[in-house]
């Protein structure tokens, strides 16, 4: 109702509620937004009528209200729900239906089978004129999923989300507050969810689940509870009589100012992210045993999933103890689930002003069994759909790296790249920070059902003791395994100077893989490391909201800005000495540098006084700087193609760079671009004197923008890693006959958790005493992976001695027996343990009591001895 334009519409507003909540909170949020708009609501409060009797009523009253309003269109929010799904039947045929996103729709399940899953599965599935998405992720269900409607799916961003500039920079953020001092009480609250009204949990198991998540939490501090708005009052009676916690008005709003002061967030499955994101507030996702749908596990500092209470409590013990949360390791970027765009209400209004009622699909005619209902097409056409029939297309992507982020340029194109494409392939993506994991075995279990693997950059394999033997290992088990480069010579040498065995067991790899360039000159560097054929694919920058243009013609003190890190390869000596020499020629010129500043700065580097050290800055006033200035130099002795320059050129900023740098490839001749051949200070300055001389032309600088462009990136990169683009055939089904996009993929992509190793044996103890064995089991293996404590080994043969799974316990016994420690208690413990086993461990057990025995006389002999 805001977009531009809206006011040549007319717009109603209308709800169907008998109880009078939902009537009474949109009534209040209309007073609140809009002056003169009234919310009709199609029912009278506590009108006397039975479920089935109001479902009935709505659809008879919902199309009398839209014959007598003269309704052209109508836009709602769920059409699966069961007053949604009433709507879109009794109108879909004669008013179009325009479903809009407003709540965070995820589609992952732990469980699948052949009964029905959770309403947000089928959503959109009512045959709508229009469905607008948030981002590609949500797009991606509703586009591959195997079910009977085919929705016509935009992705517009998220009303009131995606043009907030402050979110945006919180998405994109790699940093966050720390919590209090280390030990200090927590301040937490809970934002539960009406789960048990939207049957996704039944009522006791919801209540059951808050009961021990509150009793865990209260021993880390102040536990608050915040009910959603439409949470009954029976469960809010409920909630009350919780000991040790403080519940919230349910009407009251917690946006990002009320989260503020809270040390800790804990839900369920909400929107709340997007709050606590701006407020800086840590988030825990918390999806219980007995809740099937999953939220998505989202890769930033301030969001961490776990999936029992145990794995709750030691994330909170972890930020009590360390004043640091312990976030997602692995997970997709905020942006595979919400588009950032400064125009979404345009969108939408465009769409709803489009939308036409979709017309009745023709009766399905008889065909052959073996036409396949191909008639009509030539044999030539037959032929073809055969072959691509047979064609076995991969649907499945992992990506590969260490650290997935906005801050440097390394992450920025692949992260845009599968944004794209989600939006239109039936790829499932998921990605892997390779520094999470301490065994390449672990790895190879996350990998295994990724059909392609995509390395990002090849710092994993300078960097990482994992990265050379676990792409053999891959390559072994027959998987395609692509590098995506974005070194050149400079660092090549410099890293194979810094590590230089696993350097040459990368080298050696190198002829095995395909690898994806983002320039020419790379690619001619890795064809003399033995790659047979390298492919130039560039790279790309997202879009960004603030892309404003600079000034066509330079002021009287042109602004000279660089963007990068501060680093010698950066060029900091030539930047420098090049705004001195200006100086020192009484050119009125201002040189400023954004970027944070590094360890890699020799101690001859000039650090002029003459540049405006600006320091790390967000995306959006980086392109502020931009268009501030009036040429960017970059000043690097070596980039294989810098995405801070193709930003430059999105915003039609003159550019100098130097000769050796990518750029050059793709902007040599282009009137507004200079590059020097000699790297020397007098060269830089002239190469400025030139370009601020030039006017730059936009034809061909659309023409350089239009190759770096999300879409035709996009489309070289799936090309080049052979995946289905739009419109191209996919197998839909595994061999065992499970559904393309039957929301399985969180079980077979796993995430690690990151965790503080000294405070492992701590959480150990208190889950086996809280008889939470599972989570004992999973921090105890957790433990075995770094060390071998006898504590921990004894504590695990305790559990599956009880559990009986004998073998088990019989393997760590043994591994107790050797692992060390005080032998006396070691060998007691083992007996005492033994002696769980029934008859399988009475001989464990005799061997372990002679052997204490022994010990202890031994250590007995031993004092005699050194007393005398």
């Amino acid at each position: 109702m805001r977009a531009q334009g809206a006011d040549a519409h007319s717009f109603l507003l209308v709800t169907a509620d008998r109880d009078g909540n939902v009537a009474g909170w949109i009534e209040e949020e209309a007073r609140a937004r809009f002056d003169d708009l009234p919310a009709h609501n199609l029912f009278t409060v506590d009108e006397p009528l039975s479920d089935a009797e109001f479902l009935e009523e709505l659809g008879r009253r919902i199309r009398a209200f839209a014959a007598a309003e003269g309704i052209d269109r109508l836009v709602f929010f769920n059409d699966q729900s069961q007053r949604g799904r009433r709507v879109a039947a009794t109108l879909g045929r004669t008013v179009p239906l325009v479903l809009v996103q407003d709540g965070h729709l995820d589609f992952h399940f732990k469980k699948t089978d052949a009964g029905l899953h959770d309403q947000n599965w089928y959503y959109g599935s009512s045959s709508p004129a229009a469905v607008c998405v948030w981002g590609p992720a949500t797009a991606h269900h509703l586009l591959f999923r195997s079910a009977d409607a085919d929705p016509p799916v935009h992705i517009t961003g998220a009303l009131g989300h995606s043009d907030d500039p402050a979110l945006l920079r919180a998405a994109r953020s790699t940093t966050h507050r720390h919590a209090k001092d280390p030990g200090e009480p927590l301040r937490v609250v809970v934002l539960d969810q009406p789960l048990s009204n939207q049957n996704k949990l039944s009522r006791d198991d919801h209540r059951e689940q808050l009961t021990e998540l509150c009793a865990a939490l209260t021993a880390f501090g102040e536990v608050e509870i915040k009910p959603h708005p439409s949470t009954l009052d029976g469960h809010l009676a409920w909630l009350r009589t919780l000991p040790d916690v403080t519940v919230l008005d349910e009407k009251a709003l917690l946006d990002a100012e009320g989260l503020d002061g809270y040390d800790l967030a804990v839900t369920f499955f909400s929107t709340t992210y997007l709050q606590t994101l701006r407020a800086g507030t840590p988030l825990i996702l918390f999806s219980p045993p007995p809740l099937n749908i999953v939220f998505p596990t989202v890769n930033h500092p301030l969001l961490r999933n776990v999936g029992t209470v145990g794995e709750l409590v030691d994330v909170v013990a972890d930020l009590q103890r360390s004043g640091k949360f312990p976030a997602n390791v692995h997970g997709e970027p905020v942006e595979h689930f919400i588009a950032f765009q400064d125009d979404v209400p345009e969108r939408v209004l465009r769409l709803v002003e489009r939308a036409a009622v979709p017309a009745e699909p023709p009766a399905p005619r008889w065909a052959s069994a073996d036409d396949g209902g191909r008639a009509g097409l030539t044999r030539a056409e037959r032929a073809l759909r055969a072959v691509q029939g047979r064609m076995d297309r991969p649907r499945s992507l992992a990506v590969l790296g260490l650290g997935f982020s906005y801050v440097t340029g390394v992450a920025i194109p692949v992260l845009t790249y599968t944004q794209a494409l989600l939006a239109q392939s039936p790829v499932d993506v998921r990605y892997f920070d390779l520094g999470a994991y301490s065994r390449a075995e672990d790895v190879l279990a996350d990998l295994a059902g990724a059909e392609v693997v995509l390395v990002n950059s090849l710092a994993p394999f300078w960097r990482s003791a994992l990265a050379n033997e676990l792409v053999q290992a891959l390559q072994d088990q027959g998987k395609s395994v692509v590098l995506y480069a974005h070194e050149t010579e400079y660092v090549m040498n410099f890293e194979g100077g810094q590590h230089t065995l696993r350097h040459q067991e990368m080298l050696s790899l190198l002829p095995r893989l395909k690898v994806l360039c983002v320039s020419t000159a790379q690619a001619d560097m890795f064809r003399q490391l033995g790659v047979s054929d390298p492919v130039v694919v560039y790279n790309t920058v997202p879009r960004d909201t603030h892309r404003a243009r600079a000034r066509r013609t330079p002021g009287e003190r042109p602004r000279i800005v660089m963007v990068g890190s501060m680093q010698d390869r950066k060029g900091l000596d030539l930047f420098s000495r090049v705004a001195e020499l200006a100086y020192g020629q009484g050119l009125p010129w201002r040189f400023a540098w954004i970027g944070h500043k590094t360890w890699r700065i020799g101690a001859s580097t000039l650090l002029s006084d003459r540049v405006e050290w600006m320091g790390a800055l967000s995306r959006d006033r980086v392109r502020e700087e931009l268009a501030a200035s009036d040429v960017f130099f970059l000043s690097s002795v070596d980039d294989p193609m810098p995405l801070s320059v193709v930003e430059a050129v999105q915003q039609r900023l003159r550019t100098v760079t130097y000769h050796r740098v990518g750029s050059r490839e793709v902007l040599e001749g282009v009137p507004g671009y200079r590059s020097f051949a000699e790297y020397t200070p007098d060269a830089a300055l002239d190469a400025l004197r030139r370009v601020l001389d030039e006017e730059i032309s936009e034809t061909e600088y659309a023409d350089v923008e239009e190759l770096f462009d999300i879409p035709a990136f996009a489309a070289r990169m799936t090309t080049a890693l052979g995946l289905p683009g739009p419109g191209e055939p996919v197998r839909r089904a595994d061999a065992d006959g499970e559904e393309a996009g039957d929301g399985s993929p969180e079980a077979r992509f796993s995430a690690v958790l990151a965790r503080h190793g000294r405070y492992l044996a701590e959480d150990f103890a208190r889950h086996f005493d809280a008889g939470r064995h599972d989570d004992a089991l999973r921090v105890g293996t957790e433990i075995l992976r770094r060390r071998q404590p006898v504590d921990v080994l004894i504590g695990m043969a305790e559990i599956q001695a009880g559990r009986g799974e004998p073998e088990e316990a019989c393997r760590l016994l043994s591994a107790a027996a050797i692992a060390g420690g005080d032998r006396a208690r070691v060998w007691s413990e083992v007996a005492r343990v033994a002696n769980l086993l029934g008859p399988r461990g009475r001989s464990i057990r005799q061997l372990a009591r002679k052997e204490a025995v022994r010990v202890q006389l031994g250590n007995q002999s031993a004092r005699l001895l050194k007393s005398d």
